[in-house]
């Protein structure tokens, strides 16, 4: 009998010992996970919009209220009775990428289109949130955290998808952006220089 309890906790042992080595070599699967490189203003029920979102920083939202004190948007907000700095961080959503290296988290953030388009927002703010939104566009800012800590702003674009590229330029990889009218069809690269993105290329078509 003593033996055959040996045996039943021997298997057990190796079944345990078995399942957590499982589990360990599928942990790094999950982590390695390629980082988002593209994003849409353009987005559909049911479908994913940040693959991997992360919290806002308040120094990353602070740059983006900045951003917001300027024309239009600004005086969209005060007619809906709102100021930039009155902006909250759940109107945005982000994702963290390696623009320039694996060493430096930089974000992309967006305004949050499926808790806008669910109504998720509060019918009395729900007017001023919608300052952020355009015509068939969206409104991207794309973000480094310096060595200090604080967030330095590298783009702020209107686009209907934005795209971080395998090339690069000063050791940041490019950027390219689309629009699309009823007639026409823009793409825009940016590259980095001195320490912002900067319109390198410009292409508009039929």
């Amino acid at each position: 009998m003593r033996r055959k309890r040996s045996v039943w906790w021997l298997a057990l042992g190796l079944f345990v010992a078995v399942l957590a080595v499982s589990v360990e070599a599928q942990e790094p699967e999950k982590n390695s996970q390629p980082e988002q490189t593209r994003f849409s203003a353009d987005w559909v029920v049911g479908e994913i919009f940040i693959s991997k979102p992360v919290e806002i920083p308040l120094g990353a939202l602070q740059v983006i209220r900045d951003n917001l004190s300027l024309p239009p948007v600004a005086g969209c907000l005060e007619r809906n009775g709102m100021t930039p700095e009155q902006v909250p961080a759940s109107w945005f959503a982000a994702s963290e990428i390696h623009l320039a290296g694996p060493e430096e988290v930089d974000l992309i953030v967006q305004p949050d289109l499926p808790k806008m388009v669910s109504h998720e927002i509060p019918p009395d703010t729900a007017k001023a949130a919608n300052c952020l939104l355009g015509a068939n566009v969206g409104r991207f800012w794309v973000m480094r955290k310096n060595p200090s800590g604080r967030y330095s702003l590298l783009l702020a674009t209107v686009a209907l998808g934005l795209e971080a590229l395998d090339s690069r330029a000063n050791f940041y990889r490019n950027i390219r952006t689309g629009a699309s009218t009823a007639v026409t069809s823009t793409t825009i690269l940016y590259k980095m220089y001195v320490g912002q993105y900067q319109v390198a290329e410009k292409k508009t078509e039929p």
